[in-house]
């Protein structure tokens, strides 16, 4: 990824405090869009869909808070790793995708039922893993019942056995959180291949620790801390590509709850807890 093509002719600063921007008010959106909707009646597939929304905003809180020259937290100095926000940047990823996933409208009930059952024997084979690990045996029985319940359910499920084999297998062993692959959910949601995971390693580089992300370490430099044109352009993009995400969930969930359009006022947007401009004033109390 070289920089001088991210930045397109403008300054490693102008291309920063845009894409920061830009985040800043996608998480005002998103976090007053998300209080906005209530206590609302909403179809099973949109319910589960707010609460991955509520773990994007969440991831989105924490990288804007975590991002040099943000305006959500204040420090004595900045720190320009990228690694401040290439975890979160990738869990917002993962989590619009999943959430593009639930919020579709389902064709029918076999297929919403196919979906929310290989997602829950996802979780039910990694809590299964989890507590093995750790030697906690007090609910594996009852885990391991229910996983057996869950694959039951997909194989009276025309809908499910309907699916190629394979895709079977892998959902029947607990490996898919979605039935469809990523290739496929890039292809839905119209992002393009090549550039997805161009970022989407780099991404991973830095959330863990692998050569890439400390084999150029440069003194004084690049992966010090230290602010520097590497460093700045990364977490560009990792906002950018956040920021992304962020809106097109918010478009997705205003549709859903139609009642929240009004409350998108960019950086101007209420919600609480937030920056002081950001927060609803108090109401008077009778």
């Amino acid at each position: 990824m070289k920089i001088e093509e991210l930045l397109g002719g403008a300054t490693s600063n102008e291309f920063y405090n845009s894409n920061l921007t830009a985040l800043d008010a996608s998480v005002c959106e998103a976090l007053a869009v998300g209080q906005a909707i209530g206590h609302q009646i909403a179809k099973t597939h949109i319910g589960y869909s707010t609460h991955i929304f509520t773990r994007i905003c969440s991831h989105a809180t924490s990288l804007i808070r975590a991002v040099p020259r943000s305006r959500w937290a204040r420090a004595d100095f900045e720190d320009w790793d990228f690694g401040c926000a290439a975890g979160h940047c990738r869990a917002i990823i993962e989590g619009f995708l999943l959430f593009c996933y639930l919020i579709e409208e389902p064709g029918s009930i076999p297929e919403w039922s196919a979906k929310l059952n290989v997602m829950h024997l996802n979780d039910c084979t990694r809590r299964i893993k989890l507590m093995e690990n750790l030697g906690a045996s007090d609910d594996l029985d009852g885990f391991r019942t229910q996983s057996e319940e869950l694959k039951g359910r997909l194989r009276n499920n025309e809908w499910f056995t309907d699916l190629q084999p394979s895709v079977q297998k892998r959902s029947l062993a607990g490996d898919n959180l979605m039935i469809p692959n990523r290739d496929e959910m890039l292809e839905k949601v119209g992002w393009d291949k090549k550039s997805f995971y161009s970022t989407w390693d780099l991404l991973s580089q830095y959330a863990h620790v692998l050569p890439v992300s400390f084999y150029r370490i440069e003194p004084n430099g690049r992966g010090t801390g230290i602010e520097n044109d590497c460093d700045k352009c990364y977490i560009a993009v990792a906002m950018q590509m956040s920021a992304v995400s962020i809106v097109i969930a918010t478009d997705l969930l205003v549709e859903a709850f139609p009642g929240t359009a009004e409350v998108r006022k960019g950086t101007k947007s209420k919600f609480s807890p937030g920056p002081r401009a950001n927060r609803r004033p108090l109401t008077a109390r009778g």
